[in-house]
């Protein structure tokens, strides 16, 4: 790290931090705040949502995309409903709050959970700055937008499912997600801990150090001090388990490309199996407009 390196923490406004280097990508470091635990890349990306084509889709094993996303539509539905019945508990905890209503899917890729969610009764709303997967989404009957201020309110519900790592700005996402909510109404983000036991245990060779794609990488006390900054209160931080197809986990691994031998086994690999994700570093927060 060059010692003659500015730092000013985005979430808390601290100047102290400390050196997280990536093992992967020498180009790149996370400096981690003192203060609240975030850690933001460096350098970052000046368009960020460029990163986001097909081939982050189809063939972005190096950069942890995915081998072909929606090859992996069982395991990625069966996630969208255990992502949806999380919400509805949370929403289970306001007295008098029992019906689906109106939410945003901020990173809404291709548009699964927006399917589940319809089915469910909600009315759902895409946010997908790939123009590829926002075509595939509306190509399914969803309305999709590029950008979360062009969703109208209000709205019961706005989720951030592991995609607020990836935010230019994550402060002005839960901003504009407070200003859209009814009184009462939830955000749910699954994000990951770089707080957690794995990610302090692994160190440098954290898969989650992930240059140009994740940002940012959170801890509770970071989360917290951005949603109390957005009108919202943290009431709920845990891990969170999720089916995660092995045509994902070898393709980040090999760094699959669209061609060849590897990646079409990797393909056919990816619909058939899938592992639980055991480990303590994905977690969801909870955040409530009160």
């Amino acid at each position: 790290m060059n010692s003659s390196e500015s730092f000013e923490c985005t979430i808390c406004r601290s100047t102290a931090s400390t050196l997280l280097a990536v093992r992967q990508h020498p180009a790149h470091h996370y400096r981690l705040c003192r203060a609240c635990g975030t850690g933001q890349l460096t350098p970052l990306p000046t368009r960020p949502e460029q990163l986001y084509t097909r081939d982050y889709f189809v063939q972005g094993g190096e950069i942890a995309g995915y081998v072909d996303y929606e090859a992996d539509e069982r395991w990625h539905r069966l996630t969208a409903r255990q992502r949806l019945r999380r919400l509805e508990s949370a929403r289970s905890t306001h007295p008098g709050i029992l019906e689906p209503g109106t939410l945003a899917d901020v990173g809404a890729a291709t548009g699964f959970f927006l399917d589940v969610a319809r089915e469910a009764g909600w009315q759902a709303t895409g946010v997908e700055t790939s123009a590829w997967a926002a075509q595939r989404a509306r190509d399914k009957g969803h309305p999709v937008v590029g950008e979360l201020c062009q969703v109208a309110g209000p709205l019961d519900a706005v989720c951030f499912f592991q995609v607020l790592e990836h935010l230019a700005d994550p402060r002005l996402a839960l901003q504009q997600a407070a200003e859209r909510l009814v009184e009462g109404g939830t955000v749910i983000c699954e994000t990951w801990d770089v707080g957690s036991r794995t990610a302090r245990w692994a160190g440098s060779r954290w898969q989650q150090l992930s240059p140009p794609s994740v940002l940012w990488l959170f801890t509770r006390a970071g989360m917290a001090r951005m949603a109390c900054d957005a009108g919202l209160e943290l009431v709920a931080w845990r891990p969170t388990p999720k089916l995660v197809s092995l045509s994902t986990v070898l393709g980040q691994q090999v760094g699959a490309s669209n061609h060849g031998l590897a990646a079409r086994l990797l393909r056919g690999v990816g619909r058939f199996a899938a592992a639980p994700y055991p480990l303590d570093d994905l977690v969801t927060a909870v955040l409530q407009k009160s």
